[in-house]
């Protein structure tokens, strides 16, 4: 009303409330980007070290089991035999009066000792 120039920098209410509206969503645009950046770079990492672990029906393997004396306490017990491939990574195992479904990262291979000593005698010829 007063023909005052307005500077360029001072916004209206109207274009405030949009510059506002538009800023939450742009973070978390941002931010789902950085995520899966970070995603694929751990996955990175973790996937360095890691081994694929398959057993077939009859494989004698070793579980990771609770101890007797303290349930948060895990050592490998066994050897069990391998019943099924349940789904995925997930085996059906024969434990001592029962069966019971275990995780891939749960079970490893059991090797006796006579075919140990046929490993070393075959290779030492």
């Amino acid at each position: 009303m007063t023909n005052e120039k307005v500077d360029p920098e001072v916004k209206t209410t109207y274009e405030y409330v949009l510059d506002l509206k538009d800023r939450p969503q742009s973070s978390c645009e941002l931010a789902q980007i950085e995520l899966r950046k970070s995603e694929i770079r751990q996955k990175k990492y973790y996937d360095r070290k890691t081994k694929v672990r398959t057993f077939g029906k009859g494989d004698e393997v070793l579980v990771l089991l609770p101890t007797d004396s303290n349930k948060l306490i895990l050592q490998w017990k066994g050897p069990f035999e391998i019943l099924e491939k349940v789904k995925g990574d997930d085996y059906r195992v024969q434990l001592v009066g029962r069966t019971k479904a275990f995780h891939a990262n749960m079970l490893k291979k059991s090797w006796s000792r006579a075919h140990e000593d046929r490993v070393h005698i075959h290779m030492s010829w």
